[in-house]
């Protein structure tokens, strides 16, 4: 029998509306997530009981995931019956209530009604009054960074208007050539202008407050240009450099773990600052010039960039057939720290062990600001020799055991409050240090490192 055991029978009452293959597609993507689970757990215990009960324990009630599951798939159309439910209630009522005014309206003398009917006319006609003098001008003037008597032309903008936290309304228009956005005469509040210039970087909403009975102008400075390929050093601080041949793989992507089933799970966003508002430029990762992953090769201070497979997973490389600079091309901008891989050569020939990321078998650990995480790659069910060997206490990880310990080498660090920026204003040299290990006893409470 396969394992777990869900079957269609174990979901809520089938719906009419609930499409015929939703209950075994489930099923099928569950349990598959399971047995790889399982798969996994064997390799660290052969005890198929024991593996099974840590992969309940990870991942909790198969039957109750699988429900969840079949709620989550349900959940739009079972709100959109209730909504049109409702909404035929308030309709319904809303005829009744309409019927009876009418009703009402007749029962009363012609006289009454004339006179009513010129009371309302008056009413609209001073409310209309009223509300054309509360409408304003509001307008941007968008000029280019470092040159301010251009205009920035093509830059589209959406300006929300707010009541609390809700947008009542939205206009959109794009600057002209002369740089204007004109959104025309609207009711005075307050106001979100949301930027994008024609390449796509954009920066955080405008927050703005109109005022009665004045038009509203403001100068925003915009990014010149869309971001241009610079030279940068990557220079690599290492106090004890090894005399051995070894590399550094930086890679400045990001997961999207929300992507992971349509395989575009890598991001990249680069930002600058122009007077004092961020704009941020969301890099297209398939494209070779803009996803940012790069080779080190620490022993002869050269790099280059880290070749890809076409999914953006890392493949298996021979640093004989690269072609290795003094500097690597990057696109201007501010970037977050990168996550940094150690490794010897013969790990850059089985380099898709890395793939994903988050598949990497890893111990985190916190030392001194740094966020370091020690790992491991898997290779026909052994392990490579290691680089570095940690010498862990077991006592202080609690998801590992001491065989397990022993199969981790190397470490990767990514500082969440360091940033690289890359400027036309060369030389752009970005210094990756690498920080010293110490061994973690009870005594002493750090980390080592031995060879």
């Amino acid at each position: 029998m396969s394992w777990p055991e869900i079957s269609v029978d174990d979901f809520p009452p089938r719906r009419d509306d609930e499409p015929s293959s939703l209950r075994q597609d489930i099923i099928d993507e569950l349990s598959d997530h399971f047995v790889c689970a399982l798969n996994r757990e064997l390799h660290k215990n052969p005890d198929e009981q024991v593996a099974k009960r840590r992969v309940l324990e990870q991942f909790g009630d198969p039957i109750k995931i699988a429900r969840q599951l079949w709620l989550d798939a349900m959940k739009e159309k079972m709100m959109s019956q209730r909504i049109l439910t409702g909404m035929s209630v308030v309709m319904a009522a809303c005829c009744i209530a309409v019927v009876g005014i009418a009703w009402s309206m007749m029962q009363e003398s012609r006289a009454f009604n004339l006179q009513m009917l010129e009371q309302f006319k008056q009413a609209q006609e001073r409310s209309a009054g009223e509300t054309s003098g509360d409408l304003h001008l509001i307008q941007f003037q968008l000029v280019r960074d470092g040159s301010q008597d251009q205009p920035a032309v093509g830059f589209a903008g959406a300006l929300a208007k707010y009541e609390g936290n809700n947008a009542i309304f939205t206009v959109e228009a794009v600057s002209d050539e002369k740089g204007l956005l004109d959104f025309g005469k609207l009711p005075w509040g307050e106001y979100a202008l949301n930027l994008k210039a024609p390449w796509g970087e954009a920066p955080s909403p405008v927050q703005i407050t109109t005022v009665p009975g004045r038009k509203y102008e403001q100068t925003i400075v915009c990014p010149a240009h869309a971001p241009q390929q610079v030279e940068v050093e990557l220079q690599v601080n290492w106090k004890d450099r090894p005399e051995d041949e070894v590399y550094l793989l930086c890679d400045f992507r990001s997961l999207d773990l929300t992507k992971l089933k349509q395989g575009k799970y890598f991001e990249l966003k680069s930002f600058q600052e122009i007077q004092d508002r961020k704009w941020i430029f969301q890099h297209d990762t398939k494209e070779e010039s803009e996803y940012s992953v790069y080779l080190i090769d620490v022993s002869n201070d050269r790099a280059t960039r880290c070749p890809l497979a076409a999914d953006g997973n890392y493949k298996n490389l021979d640093p004989q057939q690269l072609a290795w600079h003094p500097t690597v091309e990057i696109l201007q901008g501010e970037y977050k720290a990168p996550t940094v891989y150690l490794l010897e050569k013969s790990d850059l020939e089985q380099l898709t062990t890395l793939n994903p990321m988050i598949a990497t078998e890893t111990i985190a650990f916190d030392i001194r600001g740094f966020n370091l995480r020690a790992f491991a790659f898997p290779s026909n069910g052994l392990f490579v020799s290691p680089f570095r060997k940690l010498e862990i206490d077991p006592a202080l990880v609690v998801d590992k055991t001491p065989a397990e310990l022993k199969k981790v080498h190397g470490f990767f660090a990514n500082s969440y409050d360091k940033t690289y920026d890359a400027t036309d204003q060369e030389p752009n040299v970005w210094e990756i240090n690498i920080p010293d290990l110490f061994p973690v006893t009870r005594e002493s409470g750090s980390l080592s490192s031995v060879r």
